[in-house]
Parts: C-alpha cells; sequence; structure tokens
C-alpha cells in the first residue's frame, strides 16, 4: 500500500509537470508591429491651404519642364538595374559617377545628419538637421539641440505626429536665413490628385519643388523596415518593429515615371542605435512614396 501512494504521487506530478510546462520546441509567439498612433484629419483651411502649395509646386516643375531643362543629354549612358538597396532593384549599374558625369535633372541641399539622442527622437534630429541648414550652421554646430526641439513638437514616448513636426519647424526656422521670406510650413497628404493610380508623381512635385525651387528639405515619415514589406529604407538593412520614423529629405536625381525606380529620393537618417543608420542615404522615389502610402499618408514641407 504505501508502495503504491508513492507511486501514485510520483504519476501525479509527473502529470502537474506536463501540464503546466511549456514544451521544449514551442516558439514565442511573433507581436505584431507597434500601432501607429492616429493623426488628426486636416482641417478645411489646412487643407485649402496644402492644396495651394501643391499647385504651386505644380506650375514651378510644368515651368521647368516647359523649358527644356528636363530634357537629359542624348550621351548619358542610362542606368541599368543591377544591385539591391532598400527591396527595390536599385539603378544605380553604372555608378554615380555616371550620373554625375552627364546632365541628368538633380537637385541637393548642403546639410549634414544628426544622431538621434534616443529612440523616441527621430523627428527632433530631423528637425535639428533642417533647423542647422536653415540657418546656415557649420556642420559640427547645432543651432538649437534635440530636447528644445522636442519640446517645440511635443515629442513623446509614442514619437511625434506631422502636425508636431510642422510646429517644430516654424519654431525652429523661424528667422532663418535660409528659410522663403514668404514660407509657412504646412503638412501635406500624399494623394493621387491627378487620379492615375499612383502618388508618386505627387511626392517628386513636392520634392523637387521644395529642394529646388524653395531651397528648403522636407520631412518625411515612413515605416522603416515592416517584416514582409515591399520595400524600405535603404539605411535599415533589418527588419524591425517600428510604429514610425522620421527622415529629412534633401536632394534628387532622375524624373519620376510611373513604376519606375530610377528616380531617387536623398535623405538623412539619425537612427545608428535604434537598429538603422546615421548618415546620407537614398531611395528611389518608388519605394519612398509606397512607405507612405503605408503609414500615414502624409508628409511636412
Amino acid at each position: 500500500m504505501f508502495t503504491r501512494r508513492i507511486v501514485m504521487a510520483v504519476l501525479v506530478t509527473m502529470l502537474m509537470s506536463a501540464l503546466t510546462a511549456a514544451p521544449a520546441a514551442a516558439a514565442k509567439p511573433v507581436k505584431p508591429p507597434p500601432a501607429t498612433p492616429p493623426e488628426r484629419p486636416l482641417t478645411a483651411e489646412e487643407e485649402a491651404a496644402a492644396a495651394a502649395k501643391f499647385a504651386a509646386a505644380q506650375a514651378y516643375v510644368a515651368s521647368v519642364a516647359a523649358s527644356g531643362a528636363d530634357l537629359a543629354s542624348l550621351s548619358c549612358v542610362t542606368p541599368t538595374a543591377t544591385t539591391s538597396n532598400g527591396g527595390e532593384a536599385s539603378t544605380d549599374g553604372v555608378g554615380d559617377a555616371a550620373i554625375q558625369g552627364c546632365y541628368v535633372p538633380q537637385g541637393f541641399l548642403t546639410v549634414y545628419a544628426r544622431d538621434q539622442a534616443n529612440g523616441a527622437y527621430c523627428a527632433p534630429a530631423t528637425g535639428q538637421v533642417i533647423a542647422n541648414y536653415a540657418w546656415g550652421v557649420a556642420s559640427w554646430a547645432n543651432k538649437y539641440s534635440q530636447t528644445d526641439i522636442a519640446r517645440w513638437m511635443g515629442t513623446a514616448n509614442g514619437g511625434t505626429d506631422a502636425f508636431g513636426v510642422e510646429r517644430g519647424l516654424e519654431t525652429a526656422t523661424r528667422g532663418a536665413p535660409r528659410r522663403p521670406a514668404i514660407w509657412d510650413w504646412l503638412v501635406q497628404p500624399l494623394i493621387d490628385s491627378n487620379k492615375n493610380g499612383d502618388t508618386g508623381d505627387e511626392l517628386f512635385t513636392a520634392l523637387r519643388a521644395n529642394i529646388s525651387g524653395s531651397a528648403m528639405p522636407l520631412a518625411i515619415p515612413v515605416k522603416p523596415h515592416d517584416p514582409n514589406a515591399l520595400f524600405w529604407l535603404s539605411s535599415w538593412p533589418r527588419a524591425v518593429m517600428s510604429p514610425g520614423h522620421w527622415i529629412a529629405a534633401y536632394g534628387w536625381v532622375g524624373i519620376y515615371t510611373k513604376g519606375s525606380n530610377y528616380s531617387r529620393m536623398y535623405f538623412t537618417d539619425s537612427s545608428k542605435d535604434e537598429g538603422g543608420s546615421t548618415g546620407k542615404f537614398y531611395n528611389s522615389v518608388l519605394s519612398i512614396k509606397w512607405m507612405i502610402d503605408h503609414h500615414t499618408k502624409r508628409f511636412v514641407w
């Protein structure tokens, strides 16, 4: 009888252990990406201001095209897709030297990347890059600290929304010598205004007009490299679970055409301690517009 009780106790202990212990080979469930904090819709007044600014950008781009400045030299070598960059076939098969060595429409501003002070400061770091440019400070200097810019933007642990970036840029560039006399930072919805099934031409219009027409950078929000994403930032080679990330666009090369990845956007990133990289990078306009479309569908310019 005593032996039977011992055996039963052992069996009960083994059964309880089997019921409460997780299987050794069980995989941990994968957490879904953090939800993007909701952003409020634009007011009627904000929509009207954004539409007016975009119309002015369209007029600028049309005037440049009418002047013939978009016609590349026939002696230029047409780049071919050979390498991988940000989830896309890159069009720099002949190298940047060939693109720069012949006439290809392009525009660049002189900016310097800044590393973000902490995981939530990608927007303040972007603002610092833009403020430093607007004030014309040296490559090693900062006009304002990221802490100050974060306060102006209302940056919190959840990040910074587009309206916060707009407010912060207004404060950080007010009175700056490179800020045009008539200038207003705006939140711009990225929409298919010409109903051609693509928003890349709208993004390129804003990019070109801001950089080459007004000589001002843009603040762009994207998901940097979502798992299973079709495109990602070249500065984020590894997939991450991210609620969103801000970059500063400062240059462009090549005219955008629907479905083509030839046209590039050049940007600074600030994320070397957050899973990405800090420095200057480029992606195709095609990939950036995809990342905006699959995030907040807006940017600040």
